[in-house]
């Protein structure tokens, strides 16, 4: 019968549409909710067809629907049991008594994006490893590891992009901080006290979303530059470390706001540094470990 339909082919998830009756170049009111389909482009690639007969049509269009069945059904079919993780995390590590719901804190969807494993409420040292089950948890914002004894963090912290939030605290044996920490394009606070550190990889200057970095108790003597890269940072907190130096273009952080610098050995900054640390903590030198610094 010579009846002309249009197969629509989307590269993204192979999902194909056959209409019939449509001729070329008058598209029908359903086609821009048809390309509304594909993610990436406003539109995909077309394709004409020309149906001789019905059976031919009918046939077409059962291979239609299979393929896109076989394409889309995996998309459905994929599903997050975070509880399950969650519970797994506890399992191993001996923690059997505490609950998901004491720890976690879940969206509407099941998924967790609060988790709190600070040792406050875990007997006995904490956690001694960091429990590689959290990187599956992947709509993590908040992830609170404080007063434990991990000695490592993975690299492979940096797959989770989603955080905001990220607490390590007082792991006073970590020593060093993975390079994919850097990754974290989101995170907004970061906290780092005492954690044996005396360097930062570089890649922290990526975190360009980062607004309060916590950095107390540790044993930098001289500030790693990347800090001075953290263009939204407003909070920086560096009391009782060993500092002795910090960069010159630390006075260009025009979005910090407040920095704490008290109890190390700040005691020969330069001129420009000396003005800028007491524009914003007018007592910096009273509290600095130098002789000639007036008590």
């Amino acid at each position: 019968m010579g009846l002309k339909n249009r197969l629509f082919l989307f590269n993204n998830h192979d999902v194909i549409l056959i209409r019939r009756g449509d001729r070329p170049g008058r598209p029908s009111s359903n086609r821009r909710t048809a390309l509304a389909i594909e993610n990436d482009r406003p539109y995909g690639s077309e394709l004409y067809v020309d149906v001789k007969n019905r059976s031919f049509f009918v046939l077409l269009t059962l291979l239609t629907v299979l393929t896109f069945t076989v394409s889309v059904a995996p998309v459905f079919a994929q599903t997050h049991d975070d509880k399950a993780v969650v519970r797994s995390i506890l399992e191993k590590n001996g923690l059997k008594d505490m609950s998901v719901n004491d720890i976690t804190e879940l969206s509407r969807d099941g998924r967790v994006i609060v988790l709190n494993l600070n040792k406050r409420g875990i007997d006995g040292v904490g956690l001694t490893a960091f429990p590689k089950e959290i990187l599956n948890l992947t709509a993590l914002r908040g992830l609170f590891l404080k007063g434990n004894a991990l000695r490592e963090i993975p690299d492979e912290i940096g797959n989770l992009t989603d955080l905001i939030e990220l607490n390590i605290a007082d792991n006073i044996d970590l020593g060093k901080l993975p390079p994919g920490i850097g990754n974290l394009r989101n995170l907004k606070k970061l906290d780092i006290r005492y954690c044996g550190l005396t360097d930062l990889p570089p890649q922290i200057g990526n975190l360009k979303n980062l607004e309060f970095l916590q950095m107390w108790g540790n044993y930098f003597v001289d500030l790693p530059y990347c800090i001075t890269e953290l263009t939204s940072l407003k909070e920086l907190y560096l009391k009782n470390n060993k500092l002795a130096n910090v960069p010159y273009d630390i006075i260009k952080m025009d979005n910090l706001k407040y920095i704490d610098v008290q109890l190390n050995y700040l005691c020969n900054v330069l001129p420009d540094v000396d003005t800028w640390l007491m524009s914003r903590d007018r007592r910096y030198k009273d509290h600095q470990y130098c002789d000639n610094v007036k008590k």
